[in-house]
């Protein structure tokens, strides 16, 4: 059992070599829970095999580029999980990700076997995906364009509409990561007008040119920026829902800081750590006043009733 569970490590180890450019010790370590140690004695077993690993000091392991094994050993459940997450691209909103995600699955369903083809083609109408945001909503090679700024370090110059305007203003940025997050795409980038970092949503974003000149400063990974920029309070809060109508909150809760739900006979009751302004918590939970309430805090509850009798005005 032993055995088979260190070739089966080996086996993904190799895998990954394969498809990173490069990995550190330290990434190994943390993906497989083992000690460096061990992490040697598999890499020794590679070379081992005629794998030809390269190590690169500072930076870390890789594949004599030009070498590569068609992987052939996918089991039932990961065929499954790519047919489902061929399903959820078919309908996502940026048409540059969609088919360029089906070109390249398409080179990985060249290597299946017979019997996972057909358990494909018997999959296809068990699954069905709906809908997310209208793809119009997007320029149509918004996040193509904005790759290359940021890989190619050059400047971009983005004409983008605000939450407060009817027209589009420009921009002048430094594009340093995209990131999906409350339904939708965002870019983090240096804007030369605020001297400053700025969040663009990529819906508002209506025209992008990459420039040739370069970006002008040295800047920081991409998640420590967004966690120096992330808001430092959060407002816990704590919900009361109606046990038949509780899973209505379901599918939007993440979006608000939902932490955990204690459920009793009486009803639901929610724990929320919200980093927003809670004026955003309040708003999106007027949807489920009927059958939920803000037990605390009051501030909270009190702005909620605020909004609420200001709508039953004449």
């Amino acid at each position: 059992m032993e055995i088979t569970k260190r070739f089966d490590r080996i086996l993904r180890i190799f895998f990954i070599l394969q498809s990173r450019v490069i990995i550190t010790i330290e990434e190994l370590e943390t993906l497989f829970s083992i000690s460096r140690r061990t992490i040697y004695r598999d890499l020794k077993a590679l070379e081992g095999a005629g794998v030809p690993i390269a190590y690169e000091a500072a930076r870390g392991y890789s594949i004599i580029d030009g070498y590569r094994i068609q992987p052939s050993r996918f089991t039932q459940e990961e065929v499954l999980s790519l047919m489902i997450a061929e399903k959820i691209m078919q309908q996502h909103e940026t048409q540059f990700i969609k088919q360029h995600f089906e070109a390249a699955l398409m080179k990985v369903k060249a290597s299946f076997q017979l019997h996972q083809k057909d358990d494909l083609l018997n999959w296809q109408d068990k699954l069905e995906v709906s809908g997310g945001l209208n793809a119009d909503e997007y320029l149509p090679d918004v996040i193509n364009l904005l790759l290359q700024s940021i890989v190619k370090k050059k400047i971009s110059n983005l004409s983008y509409v605000k939450s407060v305007d009817l027209s589009a203003v420009t921009r002048q940025i430094e594009p340093l990561g995209l990131f999906y997050e409350s339904s939708f795409w965002y870019l983090l980038a240096f804007c030369h007008l605020r001297q400053d970092y700025r969040n663009f949503r990529l819906d508002r974003v209506k025209k992008v040119f990459i420039t040739e000149q370069d970006f002008t400063i040295k800047h920081l990974p991409v998640d420590k920026l967004r966690n120096d920029n992330m808001p430092s309070s959060i407002t816990k809060i704590t919900v009361s829902a109606d046990r038949k109508f509780a899973h209505y909150l379901f599918w939007e809760r993440q979006n608000y800081g939902y932490k955990n739900e204690v459920i009793t006979e009486l009803g639901s009751t929610m724990y929320f750590e919200y980093r927003g302004h809670p004026t955003a918590f309040a708003r999106w939970f007027m949807k489920f006043a009927d059958v939920a309430q803000i037990i605390e805090p009051v501030f909270l509850k009190d702005e909620l009733r605020g909004y609420l009798l200001a709508g039953l005005r004449d």
